[in-house]
């Protein structure tokens, strides 16, 4: 009899969670995109001013122009870039096109770009490490989980600048495993963490809220 109570616990926490990853997941992966783009276009500005070759930056700076009136244009112009120059122009123009697929509906494209970054020795860690970050982030529906979780995990170590951010998708992608409680510790301790991003904490503390009260 105890068996049946545990089976049927297990169902309920499973529905449970993906009702939260259905309700909060979208919203999540959302905001974490805008912060995670953000802070990119920060780096990019960083770079642009530091830059000694004006010439490729002018060249990466007219086709993200281009990007609103001609996207498809845009995409093949990075693209071009990003194979021609393997210095940071070309690293920004790797990542640029990849966040342009995405718009346009290549989600397993830009995937293969932000790991195609990530796995470049040649490129700095914090770059590697948030493309490695986003390619986690376009994957959270439909990759492997362990896998995913396997990515993520160094990430979420203190020494990554994108520890707060990786923490945030250990908590949804938990969510997405039906695993409430693991979900619930992840957004208890990020809600808690005075030096998290106020954003982040304000979600990690009305995802363990909701999932608290189902």
């Amino acid at each position: 009899m105890s068996e049946i109570f545990r089976e049927v616990d297990e169902a309920l926490r499973e529905d449970r969670a993906k009702v939260l990853w259905q309700k909060y997941g979208n919203i999540g992966i959302a905001v974490v995109t805008a912060l995670i783009l953000g802070t990119g276009g920060w780096v990019y500005w960083q770079d642009y001013s530091e830059s000694r070759d004006q010439e490729i930056t002018g060249v990466l700076l007219e086709a993200l122009d281009q990007a609103e009136s001609d996207p498809t244009a845009a995409i093949d112009a990075l693209a071009a870039l990003g194979e021609d120059h393997p210095s940071r122009q070309g690293v920004l123009a790797r990542l640029h096109e990849a966040a342009l697929r995405v718009e346009a509906g290549d989600t397993d494209g830009a995937v293969g770009i932000y790991r195609l970054v990530a796995d470049d020795s040649g490129v700095p860690d914090a770059w590697r490490e948030l493309a490695l970050l986003m390619a986690v982030l376009h994957s959270l529906d439909t990759g492997d989980p362990d896998a995913l979780a396997t990515d993520l995990r160094p990430l979420t170590e203190e020494s990554s600048p994108w520890r707060y951010n990786a923490r945030e998708l250990s908590g949804l992608l938990a969510l997405r495993l039906g695993d409430v409680d693991e979900a619930q510790q992840i957004f208890d301790l990020l809600a808690a963490d005075p030096f998290a991003p106020a954003g982040i904490r304000n979600r990690a503390l009305e995802l363990s809220g909701a999932a608290q009260s189902r």
